[in-house]
């Protein structure tokens, strides 16, 4: 029977019948034409956004009855760690932000104290300016309403995160994010009178604004980076690493795209070939311009009081730490070196830096400094100990469940590889080039990470420096391996794909579940 104008040719009898669930998707991409550039999504039911519902209520339950347990028995002396140089920090702050105008001051100079500015050097603005607006003369009262903010803070971001992650991959992908960041990474951090909490959020939203970008290059995620890579070093100055990768990667990318182009054209292939077209050289060059602009504006407060009173916008006491051999030559340092006018006077050959301290130190002292620091900092961060000096740690086998993703990752890619080689054609047509430069970011900035704070490690020990990359780390992987697993979802493979990405979702949450467990019979974190 011979198909009526206007009517879609009918499939051969050679083509494979689809399984149900590739039918499915069919028949949603024929709805948009098929001209849609995102794989296909399946639809949850009501039964299960009801279901994930519940277990939302059970999570934020469980992240404040942990949270409590933690505030009160493993973080009840505010003299620990730094939270008490952050209380007053914060009470400085508002001092300088209630400080009325002087008689040569002008109206911008005070409103510009309104912004985060204030810095000793070490602790950045943002915390103690977020921190001043529920300030307390009683330092006790001011440390556990810090301590409460951050938790409620973090459980919001969670909640909010999960949402996302169920309705842009799929509910056992959330489920997984939740368990595994939350209470891997961003609980045991949210108890304490200190920044890291706003960090790793803000640290987050950038890595997230990144991938995006390597995916398809908006001018406008480039001005969204710009903002959020301010804040997050408005709370902390530990972006070196992420910015050096991502500006590395990205130019990679932009030499690797024009001599791919380049070398279309001289085969003649140039005009059959799929170039990618999410990609755009001179969006990346004009977007950075755009990236610097929005940093500055979220920072210029900062830089601007830090060049008035330290002699550089970009001031840090940690800077020159990170080339002594300990913490007593840092605070020595900035005893003797505290303001502008002293470090104007240090010579150029004595200062703290890269150069002067390999001209100090023997090679073997270098690598063996690197390499004992960069251990330690991946053991900490792989698999700590269950009982440290800061009490019990939630999930100690959080590497083993960042390995789990990461085999989520291998198993979805060798599939879309097998499935590619056997010519099967129902593969989603959109390649997995942004999926490459997603990973190397992730890894490159890891491998950066691991390498600067081990070396830092003399002066700076634990596991909160390099904390926060396990979160993003753990979105890069589920997110690559979840697009690879809907590129499937058109081919016979595809059912396979999901039981099984589905199956190990279930593994990990039930490792999980099972530590919760324990952890709810014997809530007891601090010997």
């Amino acid at each position: 029977m011979r198909n009526q104008p206007g009517q879609r040719p009918r499939s051969s009898r050679s083509e494979p019948p689809l399984n149900p669930v590739a039918a499915a998707v069919a028949t949603a991409a024929r709805k948009d034409g098929g001209a849609g550039r995102q794989p296909p999504r399946l639809a949850h039911s009501r039964r299960s956004w009801a279901g994930f519902g519940v277990f939302l209520l059970f999570y934020v339950w469980l992240y404040f009855f942990l949270g409590t347990h933690l505030i009160h028995q493993a973080n009840r002396d505010r003299l620990n760690w730094d939270q008490q140089h952050n209380i007053v920090m914060s009470q400085r702050s508002l001092e300088r932000e209630q400080q009325p105008i002087g008689p040569s001051e002008s109206v911008t100079a005070a409103l510009w104290r309104s912004f985060p500015h204030y810095t000793d050097g070490v602790v950045n603005p943002l915390w103690p300016w977020v921190a001043a607006r529920f300030a307390s003369d009683d330092h006790e009262v001011f440390f556990e309403r810090g301590k409460w903010f951050n938790l409620i803070f973090t459980a919001a971001f969670m909640v909010g995160l999960g949402l996302i992650a169920a309705r842009t991959f799929s509910i056992p992908t959330a489920i997984s994010l939740l368990l595994a960041g939350g209470l891997g990474a961003v609980l045991p951090r949210a108890i304490y009178f200190q920044p890291e909490s706003l960090y790793y959020t803000l640290f987050f939203l950038s890595w997230v604004c990144a991938l995006s970008l390597l995916r398809r290059n908006s001018l406008w995620i480039y001005g969204a980076l710009g903002l959020l890579l301010g804040l997050a070093y408005l709370a902390k100055t530990s972006i070196q690493p992420f910015l050096l990768v991502f500006v590395g990667v990205t130019l990679l990318r932009c030499g690797f795209e024009w001599w791919h182009q380049r070398r279309l054209v001289k085969t003649g292939e140039f005009a059959s070939a799929m170039a990618d077209d999410r990609w755009s050289t001179p969006n990346h060059f004009i977007g950075l311009a755009v990236m610097a602009m929005t940093f500055l504006a979220a920072t210029g407060a900062r830089l601007s009081y830090a060049d008035d009173a330290f002699g550089s916008p970009f001031h840090s006491y940690p800077g020159y730490w990170m080339w002594m051999d300990d913490f007593r030559q840092g605070a020595d340092f900035m005893r003797r070196y505290s303001n502008a006018e002293t470090l104007s006077q240090l010579p150029d050959t004595e200062k703290p830096s890269a150069m002067n301290y390999l001209r100090s130190h023997s090679r073997e002292e270098v690598i063996e400094r690197l390499r004992h620091g960069t251990t330690r900092k991946l053991r900490d961060f792989f698999a700590p100990k269950e009982w440290r000096k800061s009490g019990r740690e939630l999930l100690p086998f959080r590497g083993w469940l960042l390995g789990g993703f990461g085999v989520m990752f291998a198993v979805m890619a060798a599939m879309r590889f097998w499935a590619k080689r056997q010519g099967d054609r129902w593969v989603w047509p959109v390649g997995p080039e942004s999926a490459r430069w997603m990973l190397l970011f992730a890894v490159g900035v890891f491998a950066v990470s691991a390498l600067a704070y081990g070396f830092y490690e003399p002066i700076g020990r634990g596991d909160r420096f390099l904390l926060s990359l396990y979160l993003p780390l753990a979105v890069t992987l589920l997110w690559i391996a979840e697009r690879f697993r809907r590129q499937l979802q058109r081919t016979s493979l595809g059912p396979w794909a999901t039981r099984i990405f589905f199956t190990m979702h279930g593994v990990i949450a039930v490792c999980i579940l099972w530590r919760v467990a324990t952890l709810l019979s014997d809530p007891v974190f601090q010997r």
